[in-house]
């Protein structure tokens, strides 16, 4: 089995072909450095990752942050704390890369200290850009050679240049973000100086990551990019394919896109001399296989938040977590931390349990209930779980949407981790809050119901009636508002739209129906919901 084979990046040997994708974490300190929370996050993804490649991390201190907690090696002061990663990841046997970045106009000023973001050209994103000068242009490949020297010293083991998902290097390499009329016109020209610079500096390797395709017809695309590889993998030691810049489309695809997401877009890139890593919504070992026969490496990210166990639950049949490619908790990061609707203990990797014993009953076979029964049968606990109905399940049964496959997998995991765990199940049995755990929601989503021949509107942000539209339109016409998916992740809203679109059903700023569904809820049932209560409240039980 090729993924379980070693493989080399210059002179270091990595000890299988899983790579952690770099995913912002909001996990580090404002200052930027790496908090005891976020090691022990990147610590349990050794279990699966032979390379570690940390989020993107910021080269300056001026202008070169996207987000509020991200990691920094703008300072020589930072360097101790980041000793304190790499020892932490070398301990348990994986490589580490840090990722450095400069944002370029991919941020705002709140999140820069005030600074105007500047960018290749002044086409604005979020605030007003300025143009970088050539001295701009000097001064961010410095910062960059310095964060390399600072990494060096800090124990990683690479170096990744963040040239995807519309940060400032890509904005160079792209058309669509590069309207300079100087010699910087040509963006692979920054790319080649900064390589230099850095690699003159610094004996580690040195990789580049870089989007396959922009989903765009005036930016990057398989065929530039063959171009641009060819001019700099002289100067690299590894490519790393992704894809996507600003949006709506990133590089995190949501359930609508077929699995591997990006492989047959770096099908038609010129294969490089040096390694190649590619990443793209990759969960089962069978989709790791496909991506192995064009690349040296797999790049897993959202999978490996669902469960860090990965491949070795993949390689002896254990039951595992997937990713059920949701885009909520693990995305937006403004003003929280990471987090992952299907499994509970991302972000709380610090956090530990009492043993237990003795017999407990939980009652309520949805997804609380499930979680809490295999947190406290982890615990030690004899578990009994009763559910009222003829299945397990809850309120993921009740689920239209053409793609519930994904989601049921869910439900799949849970059943056979009970039933490892040896926890007792009593279906078609009630069961009242003074005999054990009440695990039953306070608060539902709303019940299908059957409805023909008529005019559907929804202006409502619940999930349910989201998902009911599928089924409606069958039997009706169907107009959802823009509001009610103003909450959902952008990706996963605009292919949403998409999938709406071709179903028939009406995307629209205001309407009216025969029959109307209006509710928003600020905080409404959800699945991470659901099994974060059940996690806690398997962890927090005491006799």
């Amino acid at each position: 089995m090729r993924i379980l084979e070693p493989f080399r990046i210059r002179d270091v040997e990595v000890r299988n072909r899983v790579v952690l994708s770099p995913m912002i974490s909001n996990l580090g300190t404002p200052q930027g450095y790496p908090t005891e929370e976020h090691i022990a996050y990147l610590s349990r993804r050794t279990r699966s990752a032979g390379l570690i490649i940390t989020e993107y991390t910021y080269v300056n201190k001026r202008d070169a942050r996207g987000s509020p907690n991200e990691l920094g090696l703008y300072d020589d002061e930072l360097v101790p704390k980041f000793f304190r990663l790499t020892d932490a990841i070398h301990g348990r046997g994986s490589k580490v890369f840090v990722q450095l970045v400069h944002v370029g106009r991919k941020t705002r000023r709140s999140v820069i200290w005030g600074n105007d973001p500047i960018a290749p050209s002044p086409i604005q994103l979020m605030d007003p850009v300025r143009e970088m000068t050539e001295d701009d242009i000097q001064r961010v490949i410095n910062d960059f050679v310095k964060a390399g020297e600072r990494a060096e010293r800090a124990g990683f083991d690479g170096i990744e240049i963040h040239g995807a998902h519309g940060y400032l290097v890509a904005q160079f390499l792209s058309p669509a973000t590069n309207r300079r009329e100087d010699r910087y016109k040509d963006g692979v020209l920054f790319l080649e100086d900064l390589l230099k610079e850095i690699r003159s500096r610094v004996s580690i390797p040195v990789g580049l990551r870089v989007s396959v395709t922009e989903f765009d017809d005036t930016g990057l695309n398989p065929e530039l990019v063959s171009k641009i590889i060819s001019r700099v993998e002289s100067q690299l030691d590894y490519v790393h394919l992704s894809a996507g810049r600003d949006g709506p489309l990133g590089a995190s695809m949501p359930i609508y896109w077929s699995k591997p997401a990006f492989l047959e877009y770096a099908r038609h890139v010129r294969r490089p001399k040096v390694p190649m890593m590619l990443a793209g919504s990759v969960t089962t070992l069978d989709e790791a296989e496909q991506v192995l026969e064009l690349a040296d490496a797999v790049v897993l990210g959202r999978q490996l938040l669902a469960d860090p166990e990965w491949l070795p639950k993949s390689l002896s049949g254990d039951p595992i977590r997937f990713c059920i490619r949701c885009n909520q908790l693990c995305r937006g990061f403004a003003s929280r931390e990471v987090r992952c609707d299907v499994n509970p203990e991302l972000g709380w990797e610090t956090l530990s349990s009492k043993p237990g014993s003795g017999d407990v009953i939980v009652i309520g076979g949805g997804l609380m209930g499930l979680e809490a029964s295999r947190v406290l049968a982890k615990r030690g606990f004899r578990v009994t779980l009763l559910e009222q109905s003829d299945k397990l399940g809850g309120q993921l049964n009740w689920l239209i949407d053409p793609w519930k496959k994904e989601f049921l997998s869910l439900l799949e995991f849970y059943e056979r981790e009970l039933s490892k765990l040896k926890v007792t199940i009593q279906l078609n049995t009630k069961g009242n809050k003074k005999e054990g755990l009440w695990a039953v929601p306070e608060r539902t989503q709303p019940t299908f119901k059957d409805i023909k021949g008529s005019d559907i509107l929804i202006d409502s942000n619940l999930y349910a009636y989201q998902d009911y539209a599928f089924k409606w339109i069958e039997n009706n016409s169907v107009s959802i508002t823009e509001r009610s998916l103003s909450g959902l992740d952008r990706t996963r809203r605009y292919l949403l739209e998409k999938v709406y679109e071709s179903k028939g059903i009406k995307v629209v700023k205001e309407g009216k129906g025969k029959i109307e569904f209006r509710e928003f809820l600020r905080d409404q049932p959800s699945i991470g919901q659901s099994i974060s209560r059940g996690y806690f409240m398997g962890l927090d039980y005491e006799v």
